[in-house]
């Protein structure tokens, strides 16, 4: 399994094949699944992590997640 993301990389032919592990795989998922507005609850059960914060340190800051914050933020000021 951790050898999957060097594969699809190399076919891809992305540069520095070597850099993409296994854990590649799990932030990846991680910062997907905030996105989608998943509980963090939910994403530590997914990778099997007990600490909250050891979950929020694999959620990457994406444009999607940023908007999503900015967004609330720009709700709750204009109510």
């Amino acid at each position: 399994m951790g050898k999957i993301p060097s594969v699809v990389a190399s076919y891809l032919k992305l540069p520095d094949v070597a850099c993409y592990t296994d854990h590649c795989l799990r932030r990846s998922s991680a910062t997907l699944l905030a996105d989608a507005g998943v509980d963090i609850t939910t994403i530590k059960r997914h990778a099997g992590w007990k600490s909250t914060t050891v979950a929020e340190g694999y959620v990457e800051n994406s444009i999607e997640n940023k908007t999503k914050i900015a967004n609330q933020v720009l709700v709750g000021y204009y109510h």
